[in-house]
Formats: structure tokens, sequence, C-alpha cells
């Protein structure tokens, strides 16, 4: 009966956090829709190898990713639904990759505990719904990752070689970076961890090298003899070596970026590994697993931060190490025969209670503010995570400040939380996002003759492109605008209202053959403005 309840809460877990409404939502801007229009144009020229987008070759990421959505188009259609069932899949695999690392390095009790913070984290619940490559990337790799490490550990050598195979497969999801980041976590882990030394030089690393060349770098040399110099400042240069050590666009976080991201990604569970690490410093003896946990983290946050173009979700993949260390930091308190060597995670466990209620009433203020059409039950958000925070630290209370092996008042309120998300907050951002009706009218309505365009609506291109279903231009420039409009036959463009308001004062001949109002920015800083500054009118216009 045990195993029953326990399988039947992981299914509900992973349902909620994964796979409830994956499709409902129109595609976010500008990353997902890109994914997705990319795909379906390689679906539909039979090509599956060459990411393309508007029918022009794009060096942005290798092929693996286009390649696993375009399998799932074919099942379920080119929808939002197949193209998040990827992310979706690989999240799955994450979960069940860290449970099993977990048992294999730590404990079964660690595994479990570990995975379920990792399933319910918001991290989780917001990139396994989202259809870019972070997700299946990070799967790849610490599935890799986590298959070497064991090997070594546990004199296990036949693991390493699925796990080559897995950092390959990393390499063609997301590039070189896979080995970097491996490299990175090989090199600090020989530091952090010397008693593991021996065991990870047993392994046969120059096989396993090979194993990865073999494997991914015919794309790559491919993709170089037939597009040249292209393929190499396009995809080489600035998706990759540029990006990174140049300031290619105005947008530069500061160094320690991911510190307050890793932070707040891991609440309420922080201030545990804070406390372990002011534990650390008082001499408390660290484990090698747990050593090799933290090369692994180091090694993902460190890279990142060097990096002068910075995403919060690339430092996902240090997420599942994370969530080991933490459930590692909660049982050995639960289990001490005394507090005093690891009294900083103490503190740390016994006011996880007190951060959920604490971001609880945050968002109670924050909600309200937001310039969506909420309704009042929006408010039972902040309300579950109180209510979870609240039943964490009375248990605690009750117990004699015993911790429990889960903390189901947290683990209940993520999910009641992500509920309210799901049946309340995602239908409020479907009434607010414009593009999708706009483009979807245009395609019902223009013939196959007619052209087609947006007008700056550069976050929303992509989103566009998908819905429109046809080949668009994407204007910026007046001049272009003008061009396009009068040149012979119909023509429909998107743009915004107050853009048409200056054209019309000019002597174009245009009428407004579609309206709409929608949200202008989807952003948490965006959400973060008044309805006023976050709204705007978005108009088709058509010359004849």
């Amino acid at each position: 009966m045990s195993h029953i309840v326990r399988w039947g809460g992981w299914t509900l877990v992973c349902w909620i956090t994964l796979f409830w409404r994956l499709g409902y939502p129109s595609f976010w801007d500008p990353d997902e829709a890109h994914y997705a229009e990319t795909t379906r144009e390689m679906l539909a020229a039979h090509n599956w190898f060459v990411p393309t987008f508007n029918g022009q070759p794009f060096f942005d990421k290798p092929f693996l990713f286009h390649t696993l959505q375009m399998v799932s188009f074919t099942i379920f259609g080119a929808n939002e639904f197949a193209a998040r069932l990827v992310p979706a899949v690989a999240a799955l695999a994450l979960i069940a990759t860290t449970a099993w690392l977990g048992a294999e390095l730590l404990s079964v009790e660690v595994a479990q505990l570990g995975a379920l913070m990792l399933a319910v984290m918001p991290a989780m619940f917001a990139l396994s719904a989202y259809a870019i490559v972070d997700m299946v990337f990070s799967a790849f790799l610490f599935g890799g990752g986590s298959l070497i490490a064991v090997a070594a550990l546990k004199n296990r050598p036949g693991l390493q070689y699925p796990g080559y195979l897995l950092l390959a497969l990393a390499v063609l999801t997301k590039g070189p970076l896979a080995l970097v980041l491996t490299g990175l976590a090989f090199g600090l882990g020989l530091i952090f961890a010397p008693s593991v030394r021996s065991r990870l030089f047993t392994l046969r690393w120059g096989v396993g090298l090979c194993v990865i060349v073999l494997v991914s770098a015919p794309w790559f040399v491919w993709m170089w003899l037939r597009y040249g110099h292209a393929f190499v400042e396009g995809y080489v240069l600035r998706e990759n070596l540029w990006l990174y050590a140049r300031p290619l666009y105005e947008r530069r976080p500061r160094f320690f970026y991911y510190l307050p991201v890793l932070a707040t990604g891991l609440l309420p569970w922080t201030l545990i590994l804070v406390g372990r690490a002011v534990d650390y410093l008082r001499g408390t003896n660290v484990a090698e697993a747990e050593r090799l946990l933290w090369a692994w983290v180091v090694a993902i946050v460190g890279f990142f931060s060097f990096s002068l173009f910075k995403y919060d979700h690339y430092a996902f993949p240090a997420a599942p190490a994370l969530c080991l260390l933490t459930a590692h930091c909660w049982h050995q308190v639960r289990r001490a025969p005394s507090l005093r060597p690891y009294l900083g995670a103490a503190v740390g466990c016994f006011s996880a209670g007190a951060m959920m209620i604490f971001v609880g009433v945050l968002l109670v203020r924050v909600i309200p503010r937001l310039p969506l059409e909420l309704p009042r039950v929006a408010l039972l958000l902040p309300v579950s995570l109180i209510a979870g925070g609240l039943a964490t630290t009375g248990v605690f209370v009750w117990r004699r400040w015993q911790i429990p092996t889960i903390p189901m008042g947290i683990v209940a309120g993520f999910l009641a939380a992500y509920s309210v998300i799901i049946l309340v907050g995602f239908p409020a951002f479907e009434r607010a996002k414009p593009v999708k009706a706009i483009a979807q009218y245009v395609a019902a309505t223009a013939q196959p003759s007619d052209r087609i365009a947006s007008y700056r609506l550069n976050r929303w291109t992509n989103s566009w492109r998908f819905y429109v279903e046809r080949p668009s231009l994407f204007l910026d420039d007046p001049a272009d605008l003008r061009q396009f409009l009068r040149e012979p036959g119909r023509a429909y463009c998107a743009m915004f209202e107050a853009d048409y308001l200056r054209l019309a004062e000019e002597d174009l001949s245009l009428r407004i053959v579609y309206r709409r109002e929608g949200l202008l920015v989807t952003t948490g800083r965006g959400l973060r403005q008044s309805r006023h500054r976050s709204w705007r009118a978005f108009v088709v216009v058509t010359n004849q």
C-alpha cells in the first residue's frame, strides 16, 4: 500500500508541475516561438539537420533539439503541446536522474527529497513548460556527468560509456559548451575532493573524448563544409565566442548576477545552504560526494558568471546538484545526535516554513499590482504558500523541532500555488497576449498572393511568424514600411496603433482591418509596471 501511495504522490507532483495544461498558453516570446517555428519549417522541408527561420538558415543552436521536436510535431501536430512535450519529458528524466544519483552517492532518503525539491522548484515548473533547449541540455549534461561520477566512485566503469554518449547528445543540443562545463567540473572535482582523484583517473577519458567527437563532430563539420564562413561567423563566433566575451548587447548584468538568481530560485531552502556554508567555516567535515556536487555547481555558475551575456536559465544545470546538497543537509540535521556540527544548516531547515510565509506575504502585495485582469481567487496563490509555511512550522513545533522526512506542507503549498497559476493565471495571460489572435486573423483573411509583414514588433516576431503560417517581412525602418505598402498588390501589416497614427498623417491610403489591445511585455520587470505602461493597442492595416 505504501508503494501505491508513494507512486500516486509522485504522479500527482509530476502531472501538476510538468504536464497539466502543457499546451494551453500560446507561445511565450521571443525564444519559445523561435524554436517552434524553426522546427516546423524543418519538418515542412523534410530537413532534419539544418535549422532555418523564415526560410533562411539560422545558426543559433545545433539540430538535436529541433529533431526531437520534429518527432513530437509528427505525432501530435505543430502546436504548443507538441513543442513543449520535449522539455517536459526531459524534465521528468532530469528528476529521475537526480533521484538515481542521490541514491548512489548519498542515501535513498536524500535521493527522494532532492528529487522532490527539484520537481517543485519554480524554475522547474517554468522551464519544463518552456519550449527552449535548456531543459533538454540540462538532462543530457547532468545525466552524462552523473553516470561518469558513479562509474568512478562506485567502481562501475561500464557506466562511463553511456555517460560519454549523453555528453555527446548535450553537445548536439547546445554545442561544445557541454564539454567546457564538464571539463571545469572535473578539474574542480580534483581540487575539491582529492580523495577521489585516483578513482577519477581510472576512467578512460581518452576513449570518452573519442566517443563524444565521433558522435557530435560530423554535424559541425558538415555545416562548415556546406555553409563555410557564414556558419563559422554565425554559430562559432557570434553565438558562442563573441556572445561570451564581447559586449554585443546593451544588457550586461553584473558579475554576481547568478547569486541572487540562485538565492531566489532555491526559496524556501536558500538559508539551508547558506547555513551549511557557515558550518564549513566552522570546520564541519564534508563528504566526498558533497564536494563533487559543489564542484559541479561552482563550475556552472562560475563559468556563466564570467560571460558578458547572461540569462537566468543558463545556470539551471546546477539545480539538481543544489537540490541534492539541500536534501543532504536536511537529513544530516534530521539524523544528527547533536546539532552543534550542523548549527547553521539547522537554522536554515527550521526557517524554511518562515521563508515560505515571507514569500507568500510578499506576493499578496505584488499580485494586485500586476497589469492583468485577475479575479480575486488569484490570491489563493500566496495563501497556498503561506498555508504551506504555517503547516511546516506547525509540524516542527508539534514534533518538538524534530525534522520530518519530507516537508509535506511546503510541497503541498507549491502544488496548490501552481494549480492557481495554471487554472487562473494562464487564462488571464492568454486574454492579455495579443499576437496569436492578430496573426491568426491575418492567416485566415489574407490570400496566398497577398504580402505579409510586421512593423517594429521585434519582440513578437517569432510568434507572429509561427501563427501567421507563411513567410513574412520583418520591418523596422519607416522607409522600408512605406515601400512595402506602396508596392502593387494587397498587403497586410501588423503594428502598434501609435505607429499607424503617425503613418495616417502621410499620403498613404491605409485602413485598419483588425484592432486589439494587449500586454506589451511578459518579463518579470515588465509585469511590475502599471497597466498603463504595460498595455498597447495593436492593429492590422491593409493598403486596399
